[in-house]
């Protein structure tokens, strides 16, 4: 005979499986995204924009008291073009920054690498209908939840979940690409593994203003995103080609920090070269970090957290696993 009860206990403590499972992997997925809500809910509470003038037709849009890359503004009759776009939650913020510049609408933006300081305001302008353009390993990695940088020292923890379709580039592209409107070209650039695989130096030719995302900054030693494909050598290489197709003249907007001419790429250049190049001789001697510390005379200093000691043995990582 059929036990009723018997059967009912069954799914009953089945479905308290399935919710205690079901909460456990809720539980998980919010654990994973705590150190992103955390930079999210300082850059709400804490983060202002400053305006900054480069010429008639251009802008930067620099934030001040917050984890938040730097947004370009190029101003042409048909609308405005904006270089990366922040973070969806200060949506207002940025549109009452951008209308301080232009009332001009948005006719597309440009996505310099993947990382949420730069593109997750894409979750509040891509809702809007605004054309998205990046590299394609871009869209590829936006479509996956990623956990970045990977340096063995620097346990940050952060997640970064995948965008909604909405948020996705809609017109991507491999190795480079032009761009034209009004009378400037707009030159997109893929130099390789960098900050990550999927970086743009966008060269706005007339203007003569580029915008290098996060293949060049200010703050310090870089990170270089070993988890999604970046490469120090490679971050070196792009600084070369960042200084091969300016010149004196050329206005250069970092990924984070006040904008810079050719002197300050060839400087950083130079003492990133010198870290590689004594710490790959260093590592194929069997020399120690100290070791190694004492040969680079050299030195970074700014308010990023990547101390001398730890970018030398990230390059040592880096020299490990590639």
């Amino acid at each position: 005979m059929l036990d009723i009860n018997h059967k009912s206990k069954e799914m009953k403590l089945s479905k308290l499986i399935i919710l205690f499972c079901s909460f456990s992997l809720a539980q998980t997925v919010d654990k994973d995204l705590e150190a992103f809500r955390k930079v999210e809910k300082a850059v709400k509470n804490n983060l202002t924009e400053e305006i900054v003038k480069i010429n008639n037709s251009f802008y930067m849009i620099k934030p001040i008291n917050g984890v938040a890359g730097n947004i370009g503004v190029f101003i042409s009759d048909k609308g405005l073009v904006l270089v990366d776009d922040q973070w969806e939650i200060i949506e207002e913020l940025i549109l009452e920054s951008i209308n301080s510049i232009s009332k001009k609408d948005i006719s597309f933006i440009i996505n310099t690498h993947f990382h949420y300081d730069h593109v997750d305001g894409n979750k509040a302008f891509g809702k809007k209908g605004i054309p998205i353009v990046s590299h394609e390993n871009v869209r590829k990695r936006l479509k996956r939840k990623t956990k970045l940088y990977g340096h063995p020292q620097h346990n940050y923890n952060m997640v970064q979940d995948k965008y909604p379709d909405y948020a996705l580039p809609s017109t991507v592209y491999n190795s480079t690409m032009k761009i034209y409107i009004d009378d400037e070209e707009i030159q997109f650039s893929n130099f390789g593994p960098g900050h990550t695989d999927g970086d743009t130096i966008v060269f706005f030719k007339k203007n003569n203003v580029i915008h290098a995302g996060d293949s060049f900054v200010t703050y310090g030693y870089p990170f270089v995103d070993l988890n999604n494909g970046g490469s120090f050598k490679g971050f070196i290489n792009i600084l070369s080609q960042i200084i091969a197709i300016s010149n004196g003249q050329t206005k250069i907007i970092p990924g984070h920090g006040p904008v810079c001419d050719i002197n300050d790429v060839i400087t950083l250049k130079n003492i990133l070269q010198e870290h590689y190049e004594i710490t790959e001789k260093g590592y194929t001697e069997g020399l120690s970090v100290e070791q190694i510390m004492a040969e680079i005379k050299s030195e970074l200093n700014g308010p990023g957290n990547i101390t001398k000691e730890d970018f030398i043995k990230n390059i040592i990582y880096d020299l490990k696993t590639n």
